[in-house]
């Protein structure tokens, strides 16, 4: 498999992370709307076999990459070291091949992506109209920081494809037409594919590698590499609309994040993890995508 780099130029701010998971599910849904139901459940089949076409990454700042969690830390004088949220993509590519000490800053490093919380009226179903006393919610919106010396304003993408990236860059375009994630109808999530897909080989080196960073949320599988350095996030995925379930929830999901690594036991691979089945009586064909994006790491013996 072949990886490939797709910039995203979000048009104001999102609602919805850009998770692979989630991606994923949107894509699928372009999937359906391009190319019928039956290219849908002929894709899954695949992707559960264990013969995925393509993987997709989280996307991250143009530039950055989560910092790899195995990496050691040299403390400064007087301060408590902390491991840094980024790594410069140079930076992520030299400690990955060989890892090194990093210095932990003194001060608080800035965070390329920034959040607020916006107020919104409560809209009735039977009316359409807000609420009469005027209930109001919170949701919660990311946008790149401004204020970049240079400016960023994208966000990356990781696709590593068997054969030509040109399917998937065609599902990303589509949905650029649509939106991404929740509140897409006002706006949020609204973006474009800048450029061609850029072939990135050195993610695919792993002659070197005894383990290996994931780029994306991911659920291992029963046989992946179990000794690492890991975080956890609890996810609620929903099922899209439209689906016959009486809740719009898959249930809830422990995924390891991205930047954490696993040393591998035998041969590093393109990806770990698995596509979750069977999650809802109701609707058992539902699978949620939770697949290692998978980058080779040398891990260090000190």
């Amino acid at each position: 498999m072949r990886t490939y780099k797709l910039r995203i130029l979000p048009l104001g701010p999102w609602a919805t992370p850009w998770h692979a998971d989630t991606l994923f599910g949107a894509l699928c849904w372009q999937i359906v709307r391009l190319n019928g139901a039956g290219a849908l459940t002929e894709l899954l089949a695949q992707f559960q076999s264990g013969e995925p076409p393509f993987l997709l990454s989280d996307a991250f700042p143009e530039g950055k990459l989560p910092c790899p969690l195995s990496l050691p830390l040299q403390p400064l004088p007087e301060t408590r070291p902390k491991r840094p949220a980024w790594l410069d993509e140079e930076q992520f590519r030299n400690n990955t091949r060989k890892p090194g000490p990093l210095l932990a800053s003194a001060r608080s490093p800035v965070e390329p992506i920034v959040s607020a919380k916006r107020l919104h009226a409560s809209i009735d179903r039977r009316s359409g109209t807000t609420t009469p006393n005027g209930a109001l919610f919170e949701v919660e919106a990311w946008r790149i920081r401004s204020q970049d010396d240079p400016p960023a304003p994208y966000l990356n993408v990781f696709v590593r494809v068997k054969e030509s990236p040109a399917s998937v860059e065609r599902l990303f375009r589509s949905l650029s037409f649509a939106g991404f994630g929740k509140k897409k109808s006002s706006g949020f999530g609204a973006f474009e594919v800048v450029g061609e897909p850029e072939p990135c080989p050195w993610l695919d080196e792993w002659e070197w590698a005894n383990g290996f960073v994931s780029l994306s949320h991911f659920v291992p599988a029963h046989d992946d590499p179990t000794e690492g350095c890991w975080r956890v996030a609890v996810k609620y995925p929903k099922f899209s609309p439209g689906i016959p379930v009486s809740h719009p929830f898959k249930g809830r999901l422990l995924m390891i994040r991205p930047g954490s690594v696993f040393r591998a036991t035998s041969p590093v691979r393109p990806f770990y993890g698995t596509v979750l089945q069977n999650l809802s009586a109701e609707f058992p064909e539902a699978v949620h995508y939770a697949l290692a994006f998978a980058v080779p790491l040398r891990w260090s013996e000190a």
